[in-house]
């Protein structure tokens, strides 16, 4: 199993999500294998999740998507 690292997923704004939304859905539900939980705000905002690198990457790759990783304390 790869490794995998909690990250929380933002779209920088409104039109990046609507740009952007589609795919980065499904990038989360393929690599951890179950549904994208989000807020309901608006650009929603999905709540954080363990992902591998490749998942990570694959995400960073799109504009106006930014990817941060969360300190576990």
């Amino acid at each position: 199993m790869s490794d995998r690292q909690l990250v929380r997923v933002i779209y920088k704004d409104s039109g990046a999500y609507t740009d952007h939304h589609t795919a980065v859905q499904d990038i989360i539900e393929k690599d951890t294998g179950r549904p994208v939980i989000q807020t309901r705000s608006l650009p929603p905002i999905p709540l954080p999740v363990e992902l591998t690198q490749e998942a990570i990457e694959k995400l960073k790759a799109y504009s106006g998507v930014k990817v941060e990783d969360i300190k576990r304390i």
